[in-house]
């Protein structure tokens, strides 16, 4: 990453605006622990907004990624050379994952091909809440959503 631009194999990956992603700014995850990181200082239960953007991977894939603002941590990292039998994975929402450019125990560090078990093609369901059972919590727009 360079200046929040993916770079792989040294060749800038493509990004094209694609407006903005909201959400209500709460508190969020089993711990309920954390609220979205948002572009602007936004007040609890107030709407949070992040720049999203199509990114155009050289194989031809396209998808969304979102960006909350530039100077984040993970916008600029060093060059990573992953182990044969590896692989590395970036989350869509940059500046909030704790993917393959985070180390263990915060992240997950290189994942060994072993770990991999099959493709994700849907998101069931996701909760902001600390129980999945608490279906009020239930984030609407993403039941049974199919992954590009």
């Amino acid at each position: 990453m360079k200046d929040g631009y993916l770079y792989i194999n040294n060749i800038k990956v493509n990004q094209i605006s694609d407006g903005v992603f909201e959400e209500r700014n709460e508190i969020q995850g089993p711990m309920q622990s954390s609220r979205p990181a948002c572009s602007k200082p936004t007040g609890m239960g107030m709407i949070c907004t992040k720049e999203k953007f199509i990114s155009e991977l050289p194989n031809g894939v396209s998808h969304s990624v979102l960006n909350v603002s530039s100077g984040q941590s993970l916008d600029n990292t060093g060059i990573y050379s992953v182990p044969d039998n590896h692989y590395f994975f970036m989350g869509d929402n940059r500046d909030n994952s704790s993917d393959s450019r985070v180390r263990k125990p915060r992240g997950i560090g290189f994942v060994p091909l072993e770990n991999i078990v099959g493709r994700a093609d849907r998101v069931m369901f996701s909760s902001a809440g600390k129980s999945i059972l608490y279906f009020w919590t239930w984030r609407s727009d993403r039941y049974f959503k199919s992954i590009n």
